[in-house]
């Protein structure tokens, strides 16, 4: 799968990056957006959100450096149901607002607890024990701070948290400082934990709970460099591929997964007959799951293929009539269908197949 990618390029640092390359990507270019850096002003927010009213929050987000965390408030708006989100930073962003109220990137965590109606509780996870002692009581009774301590430690407040939300969805926010300068360089201090580490907390977390969607943030703003720029380019390029490839194939098997259910629990027979027609050519040959596939498809073999040929996915229909098998009525019926949608391949192969079954009487057939 492709999982749906945004990149919000702010600073210009994604041009010299090629790690979504391939990839189905949508770009928005904020580079001569002004008014927010480290802090929002009524009217960038204002641009900003026309710009993603086309999108929801499925999918992965770059968010460019940490300076532009506060985007996450954004995308988390877009959710109308009640969710959870979890946030792994070096920091805690649950700073009160300075700069006349203005939305920052330290405060925006404390933002959505104060003004999203659907967020029932937040984990963040990361910061120095230290951290958490300079935020408001309040504000902490809808946390799950998880310190950077406490990460090297036991894990039950974590596992608590994913048992208390496994029935409603989660949003997923990573800034690439709780990562050691070692697999990251970013514009702020950075955190002591590995990407290792990073990919068993969101193997956890996908595993317990639904994940609407994911951000990643925290390249490293061209001006701000302290060591070889070409390092840091490098350095992020790599392990953004390498989050994107690990939440991509975690959005897969999470859709796959949904999938699976809703064809064993839905009564809906043109449902059941799309999902069935899409497991089964994407399943490798020695998953159990194909041969389910398979038998259904063999229930339904007649209007599988006609599917096929309405929406001229010809490989897949050659490929099943081939595993199936047909006689020549019903090659004669699909040849029908071929003429009736206009799919001159399917018709040309289904002739051959015609043939290959004893050829042609009299007058037969006609195109």
């Amino acid at each position: 799968m492709n999982t749906k990618t945004v990149i919000m390029d702010f600073s210009g640092v994604y041009k010299e990056e090629n790690f979504y390359c391939g990839k189905d990507t949508g770009w928005m270019d904020f580079t001569k957006t002004t008014g927010v850096n480290c802090y929002c002003t009524e009217e960038a927010e204002k641009e900003i959100k026309k710009k993603l009213q086309e999108f929801d929050c499925s999918g992965i987000h770059f968010l460019d450096s940490g300076n532009y965390h506060y985007l996450s408030k954004f995308w988390v708006e877009k959710i109308e149901e009640p969710f959870a989100l979890v946030v792994f930073d070096n920091h805690t962003d649950m700073q009160e607002a300075s700069f006349w109220g203005l939305l920052s990137c330290g405060s925006w965590v404390r933002e959505c607890i104060l003004s999203n109606q659907y967020i029932k509780e937040v984990c963040v996870i990361g910061p120095p024990k230290k951290a958490f002692l300079e935020c408001e009581k309040e504000i902490l009774e809808k946390v799950t701070p998880i310190s950077r301590e406490d990460m090297k430690q036991e894990k039950s407040k974590w596992y608590e948290f994913l048992k208390r939300n496994k029935e409603i969805p989660v949003y997923v926010s990573l800034d690439k400082d709780i990562l050691t300068v070692e697999e990251a360089r970013t514009n702020w201090d950075q955190g002591d934990v590995s990407f290792e580490e990073i990919e068993k907390w969101l193997h956890e977390l996908f595993s317990k709970c639904f994940v609407l969607g994911a951000d990643v943030c925290g390249e490293h703003m061209p001006d701000t460099t302290s060591v070889s720029r070409q390092e840091d380019i490098e350095k992020n390029n790599v392990v953004n591929g390498k989050l994107w490839e690990l939440l991509d194939n975690k959005f897969t098997e999470q859709e796959e997964s949904q999938m699976d259910k809703v064809f064993l629990e839905t009564k809906q027979a043109d449902k059941k007959l799309a999902i069935a027609l899409l497991r089964y050519f994407d399943l490798e040959k020695e998953d159990k799951r194909k041969k389910l596939y398979g038998e259904y498809l063999k229930l339904r073999f007649r209007p599988a293929v006609e599917l096929l040929i309405k929406n001229k996915e010809n490989k897949k229909m050659t490929e099943l009539i081939k595993e199936q098998g047909a006689e020549g009525n019903l090659i004669d019926s699909f040849l029908k269908t071929a003429v009736k949608y206009g799919n001159q391949e399917a018709q040309v192969f289904l002739l051959q197949e015609k043939e290959a079954l004893g050829g042609f009487q009299e007058k037969s057939w006609k195109l």
